[in-house]
């Protein structure tokens, strides 16, 4: 089986000069185990907004200090990794970057569960962050070199389906895993080394990660790049030449996604606190409820999403990706407001589930949007930035920004869900205008992007 899909790998002639796709058994493969290291990637990252509550209990940490941990310690790392290794990602080999960064990222949790004091904890969930910044720039990249252009949107709906599915998995495993060493007395290892509850639920959870390193290496091979116009890594000049005669399309386009991310993590790391402090559900509760509701929301909202990017481009392929971006962040914005204002748990849990079902949609057309319009040489570098707007801005900031206004404006945890309802109204329309600003700047990049490929 793996020479089978090792051989599928290698590009075929089908002319003078050109080539033909993949084959399309193992192209789907590579996009389905590429969600599977962004799945992963996910549960590493999101499994300590699980933990808030044994983290602050164990440390003394404030709802602001254990927020700087969930995102800025990780965000800063990313960021600085994230440009010189998307570059890399841009010339060298994507695979054996990703396999890298996903080996590394699966120790670097393990060692979050060996963290006896702050800074360690600190350093560790550092090192999660500069690994995972190669995840983005490699597998987007890749997975525009596998499928042809009229099936990416349905690509990345696959790919997207391993980010929120990790964002659930992280709910769902740490939930389960927190049941289960419930009670744990604290375990004392040589060194001084002592294990609490908390501390295994991450040894536990590096783990897959990786077998699936190892899966990632013997099973995929190196896309061939395609459309490329030089095999030699391009000078930072152009890039930021080709930024600038494009910035209408991207500078909006990418405000959207760091202001819709802020907003995305911050509900994220704070949404099972607030129904311990609203609704009295604990962790071992609410994170198989919350987390089974998003892995059938995600695959509902990525196909719901899918169909209509593709119903859309039909009817007007110029803008139909944005356009349908735009329809579906509106049907969210409402749903999400009412969440954390619902008399009950099982009403907020409904609402979250029908707002995170209508926030998947817009993953498929954002996506493929970005790689169709971008140059194959700078996918790496533009996907960084993209992935910058998400994970920097978003994770570093969405945490904080919640706690802040739960802390310094409301001055009492238990007005988390005003916190959380209020800053959603607030930035929703700002997402929405931004969007929209896009939608004609990328019609005008879409076409001149056609019209060069045609040449």
């Amino acid at each position: 089986m793996i020479l089978a899909l090792q051989s599928e790998a290698l590009p075929h002639r089908a002319g003078e000069g050109a080539w033909t796709w993949p084959a399309s058994s193992y192209a789907w493969y590579s996009v389905v185990l590429l969600s599977l290291v962004s799945m992963m990637s996910n549960i590493d990252r999101g499994i300590v907004n699980l933990l808030v509550g044994p983290i602050k209990r164990d440390l003394h940490l404030s709802d602001t200090g254990i927020s700087l941990l969930i995102g800025l310690t990780f965000s800063l790392a990313y960021v600085v990794f994230s440009f010189p290794l998307s570059r890399l990602a841009d010339s060298r080999s994507r695979k054996v970057i990703l396999t890298t960064g996903l080996t590394l990222w699966s120790l670097a949790t393990m060692l979050c569960g060996l963290a006896q004091q702050l800074w360690q904890l600190f350093a560790a969930r550092a090192l999660v962050g500069a690994a995972e910044s190669v995840k983005g720039p490699c597998s987007m990249s890749m997975i525009a070199d596998l499928v042809p252009h009229e099936k990416l949107p349905r690509a990345f709906a696959i790919y997207q389906l391993g980010i929120t599915g990790g964002m659930a998995g992280a709910l769902v495993i740490g939930g389960v895993l927190l049941s289960a060493f419930a009670g744990m007395p604290p375990l004392s290892l040589p060194g001084g080394l002592v294990v609490r509850d908390w501390h295994m639920v991450l040894l536990v959870t590096g783990l897959p990660g990786l077998l699936l390193a190892l899966v990632m290496l013997v099973t995929v091979r190196e896309p061939t790049r395609r459309d490329r116009k030089s095999r030699a890594a391009v000078p930072l000049r152009d890039v930021l030449r080709f930024l600038g005669l494009n910035w209408k399309f991207y500078v909006p386009l990418f405000l959207s996604i760091a202001v819709a991310s802020v907003e995305s993590y911050g509900l994220q790391a704070w949404r099972p606190m607030f129904f311990e402090r609203t609704y009295g559900w604990g962790p071992e509760r609410v994170g198989p409820l919350l987390g089974g509701a998003i892995l059938i929301a995600t695959p509902l909202g990525l196909y719901l999403g899918t169909l209509l990017a593709e119903y859309l481009t039909k009817r007007r392929p110029q803008d139909a990706l944005l356009v349908a971006c735009l329809l579906s962040y509106g049907l969210a914005m409402p749903l999400l407001v009412a969440m954390p204002l619902m008399p009950n748990p099982w009403l907020a849990l409904m609402s979250g589930f029908l707002g995170f079902t209508a926030w998947s949609m817009t993953a498929p057309g954002q996506n493929a949007a970005i790689q169709i319009v971008t140059p194959n040489e700078m996918r790496g570098q533009i996907s960084a930035l993209y992935l910058f707007s998400i994970s920097v801005v978003g994770g570093g900031f969405g945490p904080t920004a919640i706690a802040l206004i739960t802390d310094k404006v409301f001055h009492d945890e238990a007005m988390l869900r005003y916190a959380l309802a209020g800053f959603t109204l607030m930035v929703g329309p700002v997402i929405l205008l931004l969007i929209f600003s896009a939608v004609k700047p990328y019609a005008l990049a879409y076409q001149r992007m056609q019209a060069g490929n045609s040449s």
